[in-house]
């Protein structure tokens, strides 16, 4: 029979095991939110950018990063994410295990891709009126 310290440590062992599970399972997705809230901010960067006032350089900086967004949008909206969770859990004197695994195709916001795509069309003639070719 198990002394009831050690029926402590192991509830508390058990318990430090939930804990664990459910950090590992929140912090993939808090990674996942912040990057999704990176990109549109990023996107919305872009799309602020008085392009006109910019010289040169700076014109033909700014046409790169938004061709270079628009794949990073493109590339978001067209790849499938693949989710595994595992669980761990107790109640009283009983404990479980829980797995799980699912597939989705996110939800892209298409309007972002086509507003961007709009913007370096202006970029580009912008970059047309002062004769650089990108």
């Amino acid at each position: 029979m198990l002394s009831p310290t050690s029926h402590l440590q192991c509830h508390r062992s058990r318990s430090s095991l939930a804990t664990l599970g459910l950090y590992l399972v929140l912090l993939p997705l808090l990674v996942a939110l912040a990057g999704c809230s990176t990109h549109a901010a990023r996107t919305q960067e872009l799309m602020a950018t008085d392009y006109q006032q910019l010289d040169n350089d700076a014109l033909l900086l700014h046409f790169y990063e938004v061709e270079d967004q628009i794949s990073v949008t493109e590339q978001r909206r067209s790849s499938p994410s693949v989710s595994l969770g595992f669980g761990l859990g107790s109640y009283g004197g009983r404990s479980s295990v829980g797995a799980g695994v699912g597939v989705s195709t996110p939800i892209g916001q298409p309007e972002s891709g086509a507003d961007l795509r709009a913007h370096l069309n202006r970029v580009r003639l912008e970059l047309q009126k002062r004769n650089i070719t990108p």
